[in-house]
């Protein structure tokens, strides 16, 4: 039964306030609201609109109004329905309250629900850090050394969490990179811009090698693939030191033959 000509306070009262929300989940840009839905009548039937707001100020019956208004909040169900609603559309890292009213069909609204805040999470992490350009360094029959600058957690700024750096002994893709050799104990990143290097070990003499790099922030995010930079061990390997190199004798012998010389004989070897 409908209860008209009494005055707006009364029908305040008589709608009553809506129930503690029971809880709120956040994520970075958005508040999930949960309450349960009152009546029409205070507890009974059931109510027409719901008025949902927030601010980053806490909200109090004075200021409801001024507070930023939800829209797209569906009808309300029967009494007793548990109800939600995610709010979207909010800053990371921030505090936000809530409070909501129930209205019915004639322009009766309820008084204030409970004031709950929650807290936005961080933004995600979604900027890779910066490709990097490396350059080899010193080549030895079987290392190489790689230089690079580094790059950050956030494209050029921050500090970056770990590196993948591999070779091959074939050119290296974007497609391929993951076949080829990982470098083992790759250096710690350190703050955009410092300089690091590694020592590729393991290499054969007199091959050609490609070398490729990329670097990944806390998030997971990898790096487009650092160009792909080639060299060719040498082979400074001398041949063995001959250890096998004896003297041995030579025996000579000859024999003496007499020669006639007019009359008479000369001897000859």
């Amino acid at each position: 039964m409908k209860l008209r000509g009494f005055a707006p306070v009364m029908c305040l009262l008589l709608l009553g306030t809506l129930p503690a929300m029971a809880h709120a989940q956040s994520s970075w840009n958005s508040v999930l609201l949960n309450w349960t839905a009152v009546g029409d009548d205070s507890l009974t039937g059931t109510a027409t609109q719901y008025d949902l707001r927030y601010s980053t100020a806490t909200i109090t019956a004075a200021n409801f109004a001024s507070a930023t208004r939800v829209t797209g909040v569906p009808a309300p169900h029967a009494p007793g329905t548990a109800e939600s609603y995610r709010v979207t559309g909010l800053s990371p890292n921030t505090t936000y309250w809530f409070a909501i009213k129930a209205g019915d069909e004639s322009g009766n609204w309820a008084l204030i629900s409970n004031v709950i805040s929650k807290a936005t999470t961080a933004a995600p992490d979604t900027i890779r850090p910066a490709a990097s350009a490396v350059a080899v360094g010193t080549l030895t029959d079987s290392t190489a050394t790689l230089n690079w600058t580094a790059a950050g957690d956030d494209s050029l700024t921050g500090t970056a969490t770990s590196y993948q750096i591999r070779y091959s002994t074939s050119p290296i893709t974007a497609a391929n990179f993951g076949s080829a050799t990982a470098v083992s104990n790759p250096p710690t990143p350190l703050a955009a811009g410092a300089a690091q290097s590694v020592v590729v070990r393991g290499l054969s003499r007199q091959v050609t090698y490609y070398f490729a790099l990329k670097t990944v922030d806390e998030a997971g995010n990898a790096s487009a693939l650092s160009n792909v930079p080639s060299a060719t061990t040498p082979d400074t390997m001398p041949p063995s030191a001959i250890r096998t190199l004896a003297a041995s004798f030579v025996w000579a012998s000859w024999s003496v033959e007499a020669v006639p010389v007019r009359g008479r004989q000369e001897a000859r070897p």
